[in-house]
């Protein structure tokens, strides 16, 4: 494989987006020509290397629905002047118009699931057309077992499971030293992330512990009624939610605990990067097993069922009162980084894709 293409949403921030820079910067390490394509005309948040190009189908910040031809028109007339081995499509959003727009061009397009298939995408429209789509497309990356175990035996037989890639030059040293009384947390501010789940077990947390805050990065059209449940629990001054951080892990490395309360994921990034922080985390054990295959509950985290208010309450005050406890699931959990590692997983992603390319 010599020429790659990478069609995704946009590069505004997210797991996703980091593990498109992350194989970026692997795949142009060793020689391969990367080209990027986006829907959307957003800057990439994460730094891309200086080798590959980043090509914006529009300049718009999202994508309505009446400008997706015109747009995924413009994927085609690029695939076919670029002629790529290969297209990798990512997220779930782009991959139904990226098979669909690019079936007759000779290029093979493989598409990566990047959450719970149940769920995503959102659109219950979109999630039919895949099921019509998906057949023409050439290959399949999924995150779990459990996620390619949702579609048909065909794509099953066609697919692949493969981690994230973890750049650990991009992961501070473990934190030694007393911890900063902070429960963090970091994601999209919507729905699926559940941080009203948080706020309400840290509000309650925070009774018989006010020495804490809790502090949520990340931006989303929940912030502001994430804030008003915040004040109507009482605990609107030791909650903040500071937007997007270009240097997240630097600024949760010395927090007590870090907290995913999601109501389903894919494999999260920002878990998988806590815990090679060394952090101690707490994680709801969400449908198709992307956190479980990351954490053994009282192993090298705390698991919790989704929704779990109460048990969320506990685990955070287990953290918060038991040194021992929580030294030692940070050190374990500090161990995903040989998993992860970007070069190993990198090369499992490029394997795959050459196969599928050599065709």
């Amino acid at each position: 494989m010599k020429k790659l293409m990478i069609v995704t949403h946009k590069m505004s921030g997210g797991g996703c987006e980091r593990v498109i820079a992350q194989l970026l910067t692997c795949f142009a390490h060793d020689g391969i020509e990367c080209k990027l394509v986006t829907e959307c005309g957003v800057p990439s948040f994460y730094d891309l290397p200086e080798a590959v190009e980043q090509i914006y189908l529009t300049f718009d910040s999202a994508l309505p629905v009446s400008k997706i031809p015109k747009a995924y028109k413009k994927l085609r007339k690029l695939v076919k002047q670029e002629k790529p081995d290969l297209v990798l499509a990512l997220p779930e959003k782009v991959n139904v118009w990226t098979v669909l727009f690019l079936l007759g061009t000779g290029v093979p397009v493989v598409v990566s699931e990047r959450n719970d298939p149940h769920r995503h995408p959102e659109s219950k429209i979109k999630r039919l057309l895949r099921r019509v789509v998906y057949p023409f497309a050439s290959g399949f990356i999924f995150q779990t077992q459990d996620a390619a175990a949702y579609f048909p035996r065909s794509i099953q037989k066609r697919g692949v499971v493969l981690d994230n890639p973890l750049d650990g030059s991009r992961i501070p040293a473990r934190y030694k030293g007393e911890r900063r009384r902070v429960v963090a947390a970091a994601g999209r501010l919507h729905e699926q992330k559940n941080f009203d789940l948080l706020i309400r077990a840290f509000a309650r947390f925070y009774k018989a512990h006010h020495e804490y805050s809790l502090v949520i990065y990340g931006e989303g059209p929940e912030k502001e009624r994430l804030m008003t449940t915040a004040s109507r629990l009482g605990v609107a001054g030791a909650v903040e939610l500071p937007g997007q951080s270009k240097t997240l892990l630097e600024d949760i490395n010395d927090c007590a605990m870090f907290v995913l309360s999601s109501d389903y994921e894919g494999m999260p990034n920002v878990l998988i990067e806590a815990m090679a922080c060394g952090l101690s985390c707490i994680a709801t054990n969400c449908p198709i097993g992307g956190v479980r295959s990351l954490m053994t509950d009282g192993e090298n985290g705390l698991l919790i069922p989704v929704g779990g208010e109460r048990a969320l309450v506990y685990a955070m005050t287990s953290l918060a009162e038991d040194a021992a406890l929580a030294e030692r699931l940070g050190r374990n959990a500090a161990q995903i980084r040989q998993r992860m590692d970007e070069t190993q997983v990198a090369a499992k992603w490029r394997q795959y894709l050459e196969t599928i390319s050599d065709r």
